[in-house]
């Protein structure tokens, strides 16, 4: 169980008042300025949304007791940080993440959630490891406080065999970070960036990993794999459009260092999205498939690029079937959720989650 809250061992039972989140704001940042600008917006909250705000405490008080999450303080903060996507209120960030949490708890067996609150990472699947390596995974965790792409993170791991590097530790070679929304009335898989390997010891070589996928550039597999917790959970698939990304609204393109970040960003999602078919949908999202299947056939003319084809797409269906077969030891099948306002809908016939037609000037959006 998680260890008891210091600052609920103040409280006692009762849900904690609006001016204890300032108090944690200006004790939670990483430096002074970070407890500043934390502090300004829990103060303005507090004034501006204080029905909200209390909505939030009381929240995460009920999941504080019943040992779903560690520090109340600390996930108080979540809302403070603004998401991924440009021109999110205060009050539209809360109550996104009040309504992510209730889906959680449908969406995750008892025994796991626990654990996805202690911190731990959910295990979807064991891949087999590349030669000079011991396990390959596909895991699921809790995103850190402060990541805005989403509150889930999807993550592909690599550990070193113990002969080639005694004592090697698990390497995050790609996170695909995705939150659960409500997007017009239809429940959504968010996805709100996808990213390569961070730390700058203990790399793996983009040779090694695309000889780990059979050939499939990590980007390409981490959206397949969404693709399918999309379709376990009965979820519309959607990812944010990269020209609405917040390094594009102020303040920080104010910065030079953030209008470089954005452009990179950019030019990184932008290809991979048009890879996948992606169409308008909700201002500021893009449309992505349920399936893509259609793009595995083998269809060059030599032999040798022909045969690698066919390894890569034998690669994936062997993944994608395992994948089917674990995912129900953690996670809930749910059924389909309500259908889009101002879409037309039809069952694809490959899967219970609907595949979803975005009706143009009712739900499309603007770059």
């Amino acid at each position: 169980m998680p260890r008891k809250s210091a600052s609920l061992t103040t409280t006692g039972l009762r849900v904690p008042a609006a001016w204890e989140g300032i108090a944690w704001a200006l004790r939670g940042g990483a430096d002074l300025a970070d407890r500043a600008v934390l502090g300004t917006r829990a103060t303005v909250a507090a004034l501006r949304h204080g029905k909200t705000l209390r909505r939030w405490m009381a929240t995460l008080h009920d999941l504080r007791a019943r040992g779903l999450i560690d520090e109340v303080p600390q996930e108080f903060l979540r809302a403070l940080h603004p998401p991924v996507s440009r021109g999110v209120a205060l009050s539209t960030r809360i109550a996104q993440l009040v309504d992510h949490l209730d889906w959680l708890e449908t969406a995750v067996l008892p025994e796991p959630l626990q654990r996805l609150g202690r911190g731990e990472s959910l295990v979807l699947l064991e891949l087999a490891p590349p030669r000079g390596y011991e396990a390959m995974r596909l895991q699921l965790r809790r995103a850190p406080l402060h990541s805005p792409e989403g509150e889930l993170l999807l993550v592909l791991t690599l550990r070193r065999a113990a002969a080639v590097q005694p004592g090697a530790q698990e390497v995050d070679v790609a996170v695909l970070a995705f939150t659960r929304m409500r997007m017009q009335g239809a429940g959504c898989l968010a996805i709100g960036g996808v990213r390569g390997q961070r730390e700058s010891s203990n790399r793996v070589s983009p040779v090694e990993l695309q000889a780990a996928l059979q050939g499939w550039k990590t980007p390409v597999f981490m959206v397949r794999v969404a693709q399918e917790l999309a379709r376990h959970w009965s979820l519309h698939l959607v990812a944010l459009d990269p020209t609405w990304h917040r390094l594009r609204d102020w303040p920080w393109r104010w910065s030079r260092t953030h209008r470089e970040a954005a452009l990179k960003i950019g030019a990184s999602h932008a290809p991979l999205w048009e890879h996948f078919g992606a169409t308008p949908g909700p201002e500021g999202w893009l449309v992505l498939p349920l399936d893509a299947d259609e793009k595995l056939e083998a269809t060059a003319l030599s032999p040798e690029k022909r045969a690698r084809q066919v390894r890569r797409a034998d690669f994936w269906l062997r993944t994608r079937n395992q994948l089917r077969a674990e995912l129900g030891r953690q996670l809930v099948r749910l059924a389909p959720e309500s259908r889009l306002d101002g879409a037309t809908q039809q069952m694809d016939p490959r899967s219970v989650a609907p595949a979803t037609e975005w009706a143009p000037g009712v739900a499309g959006h603007s770059a």
